[in-house]
């Protein structure tokens, strides 16, 4: 019986001497710097609008690209923008609450690109602009910003963005991503007057605008970070306009799960394509956003 139990000691030892350590959790923000520092490539796939109450929607806008990222966090972009009308926006259009022309143009897939600081449109939108046998347009020096958010207010590929979320969220709890992928899903509130000092981004897209009258706004944010590599996988936002309305954002970075870096690149267009801003034959249209609505009393 002693011998018994001692061999059974013995096995018990040795199980607890072989058994693998856990793994430590992957600190995203340390995962983030170092997809920056390889200028790695983050697929992008959105899905936003305007909405009254719950399932009321008055418009919506769809958005697909990549990312390059580099520098402070996004260094290019390459993104496609579509909005969809809803029959409440097409009913207020009647009244002149909408430019009509506008919404029109932008209904078509609108496309812009950032490279090495340099803006570039294509599309309907831009197309009345342009010289004869040009499709792009040069938009001048720009940040990836310009092409890459303004529907979509957080930019999480900003390091000290997303350490501002994560230190300031309100909940976590582990949450299987797809099929079997372990994944943390965070949740919070972030206010204009805190993003804006956190994040470069969001004062890009506030530009000259005065904050003081929105800076008190929260964005309610959820997002779902991989964790065995530590990377975004969605985010989803969300923030109240005039009206009773809300807009909402839900980004998707496909791909962002499996630890390889997404064979994708952003090119400038082909310069025989390109018209000069000295060329255009007016002023270079500027594509709507959602967070136009916030400064505007709107529909």
């Amino acid at each position: 019986m002693k011998r018994w139990i001692t061999l059974v000691a013995v096995t018990l030892v040795s199980a607890v001497l072989v058994t693998p350590p856990a793994q430590a959790a992957v600190d995203p923000v340390a995962s983030l710097k170092k997809q920056i520092a390889k200028g790695q490539a983050v697929r992008v796939v959105e899905s936003g609008g305007l909405y009254l109450g719950r399932d009321q929607d008055i418009f919506r806008v769809e958005s697909r690209g990549v990312l390059m990222l580099g520098g402070t966090g996004v260094g290019s972009a390459d993104m496609t923008r579509t909005l969809r009308p809803g029959f409440r926006m097409r009913d207020q259009m009647k009244t002149g609450a909408w430019d009509a022309a506008k919404v029109g143009t932008e209904s078509k897939p609108n496309r812009s690109i950032v490279v090495n600081g340099q803006l570039y449109r294509s599309g309907p939108l831009y197309a009345p602009v342009l010289p004869e046998g040009r499709t792009w347009a040069a938009g001048g020096r720009r940040s990836a910003t310009a092409a890459a958010y303004g529907d979509q207010l957080i930019n999480v590929f900003e390091p000290a963005t997303l350490k501002t979320l994560l230190a300031t969220a309100s909940s976590k709890r582990p949450q299987t991503y797809g099929s079997a992928l372990k994944a943390t899903m965070y949740r919070g509130t972030i206010t204009f007057r805190q993003l804006h000092a956190v994040s470069p981004t969001f004062r890009a897209l506030i530009g000259t605008r005065s904050l003081a009258r929105v800076a008190a706004t929260k964005i309610s944010w959820m997002l779902h970070i991989d964790d065995g590599q530590g990377r975004a996988l969605t985010l989803s936002t969300g923030w109240p306009v005039s009206g009773g309305r809300r807009a909402g954002v839900f980004s998707q970075y496909p791909g962002r799960d499996h630890p390889r870096t997404l064979g994708m690149r952003v090119s400038t267009p082909r310069p025989a394509q390109v018209a000069p801003e000295s060329s255009l034959t007016g002023t270079l249209p500027r594509p709507s956003a959602l967070l136009d609505l916030t400064f505007s009393s709107g529909a």
